[in-house]
């Protein structure tokens, strides 16, 4: 088995690791891997992880004998070469995408890959008929096992911290977060927020967390938020990581949240939108209801409009879960149980385990 695999890994961004994650899983399942660049991204961002290190040196191999050609690219992008088992990999964020068109490029595939079950929702509900498979995104977990120790946040010690990684745009919904987070703890309780966000300033970020506070006007002073904006090291970023008691993701919409999947990998577990792409959490889902979408990123034309619908969540649910997470999670052996099952759980979304699966799908024509 020898497979050509088309994609962005080169970008540094989270859907260019997602690449880099499915090749690794396919190696370490022993498939023939010839890995070839696109590129959405002004310049080639690749760092030098041992996994982008493999990937150098597939590079320089022949296509000759690739019997499956793995598109991970937009759709607009997709060819279909009779040579080959075409297989398209997308991934979505909103219920549908039909005004771009998509659709027919999708149709065009032999089959297509998607990393949760409502991305799979959303290529049914788009008119896709092309035979649809899910394949989660995995992780090397060992980075997760020992992360390297990095200088503590000296006003995260001795408290109970919340915390969020993701973009600083509408989808992601911070401001949900900080509402439940501010409607729910009093600043005397020793419980913090920890906000790990990007594509914004950190005096953008805080300017908006007081606008979000002031809307609430339910006390004078509240208390500050951690903020780290920007890019981050990856030891910088473990350690943040490793310094969370629950992640939240308040998200209208993701297609596989792998800040969700890390944070089990260290046994940190989370509290989520019910329906969006985290089902693979062993986690508190928080209700949420269908409205459409609004205030997406202005990147593709007919993408997340108000044509397609994501989830609100329940801010008031939301904060009654972060207060039982509080109340369990503070007992020291209920924090360890879970941290001992929330790692046992990420073991199966490894390179090896993801691998495996891919194998099986790969066998099954």
């Amino acid at each position: 088995m020898k497979v050509l695999y088309i994609g962005h890994y080169r970008d540094g961004t989270g859907w260019g690791n997602a690449a880099v994650n499915n090749i690794a899983a396919m190696l370490s399942a022993g498939i023939s891997v010839v890995p070839r660049p696109v590129t959405y991204e002004a310049k080639d961002d690749t760092n030098s992880s041992i996994e982008h290190q493999k990937i150098r040196m597939l590079e320089l191999k022949s296509t000759d004998g690739c019997d499956t050609i793995v598109q991970h690219t937009l759709p607009e992008n997709y060819v279909y070469n009779s040579n080959y088992k075409n297989i398209g990999y997308l991934a979505v964020e909103s219920s549908n995408f039909k005004q771009t068109g998509w659709h027919r490029k999708c149709n065009l595939m032999d089959e297509m890959w998607v990393p949760s079950e409502p991305t799979k929702r959303s290529l049914i509900n788009s008119g896709v008929t092309s035979p649809i498979k899910v394949v989660p995104h995995s992780l090397n977990l060992s980075k997760y096992e020992n992360p390297p120790e990095q200088t503590p946040i000296n006003t995260l010690q001795g408290k109970f911290v919340f915390g969020f990684v993701g973009e600083f745009i509408e989808r992601k919904n911070v401001k949900a977060l900080v509402r439940a987070f501010h409607m729910e703890f009093d600043p005397k309780e020793p419980v913090r927020l920890l906000i790990k966000t990007s594509k914004a300033s950190l005096e953008e970020v805080q300017k908006y967390m007081e606008h979000v506070k002031n809307g609430l006007r339910i006390r004078h002073k509240y208390t500050e938020e951690v903020i780290a904006a920007g890019m981050a090291s990856e030891a910088d970023y473990l350690a943040l990581l490793k310094q969370m008691n629950c992640f939240v993701m308040p998200s209208r919409g993701e297609a596989f949240c792998i800040p969700s999947l890390e944070a089990m990998a260290m046994g940190v577990p989370s509290i989520f939108t019910d329906g969006i792409g985290m089902e693979h959490t062993s986690g508190t889902p928080v209700k949420s209801y269908q409205v459409p979408c609004f205030g997406a990123v202005n990147t593709l034309s007919g993408l997340d409009t108000s044509n397609a619908d994501w989830l609100e969540i329940d801010v008031r649910d939301l904060a009654k879960n972060m207060r039982e997470a509080y109340n369990f999670l503070s007992v020291e052996q209920n924090r360890e149980k879970t941290k001992a099952q929330l790692k046992e759980k990420a073991a199966s979304y490894s390179h090896q385990e993801v691998g495996k699966l891919i194998k099986e799908i790969l066998n099954d024509r």
